[in-house]
């Protein structure tokens, strides 16, 4: 017999992968310059589908802008760093010592700071420095 935890699944995946080809269907014909990001969704323990994180659409023209900006590279190096270094799941990645943590930390503050000075080559290669450290760390 189906429980009701699994009748809500059913529906909700239906009404997702419905709203998911609309989606895709209304991409298809809406302007060909737009560069969109995925939205992400995820299953609750109490087995419900929560919806993260938005689909965003912004034009090739405003894209192109955002990552030739000056700080692009600080800001994408910060949020690497933060992602292998900071963040639960990155941590697990990764067998880190406490000093590599330390280490990195440090740069990534320096770097930072230097960024926000309008350093961005200086800034840049202290993260490179600190993003070197998590790429020579053994894995879990």
């Amino acid at each position: 017999m189906i429980n009701l935890f699994t009748i809500k699944k059913i529906l909700a995946l239906k009404f997702f992968s419905t709203s998911f080809f609309l989606i895709l269907i209304s991409f298809s014909h809406s302007n060909e310059n737009q560069v969109c990001t995925g939205g992400f969704t995820k299953w609750t323990d109490d087995g419900e589908l929560k919806q993260i994180r938005e689909v965003k659409c912004i034009s090739e023209q405003e894209y192109k802008k955002y990552i030739s900006s000056k700080d692009y590279l600080c800001k994408y190096y910060q949020k690497s760093i933060w992602k292998e270094s900071e963040r639960a799941y990155g941590k697990k990645q990764y067998k880190y010592t406490n000093k590599k943590l330390k280490q990195i930390k440090i740069l990534k503050e320096e770097g930072k700071s230097l960024c926000e000075k309008g350093d961005f080559k200086n800034g840049e290669a202290k993260l490179i420095e600190a993003l070197k450290i998590i790429s020579f760390t053994q894995l879990n």
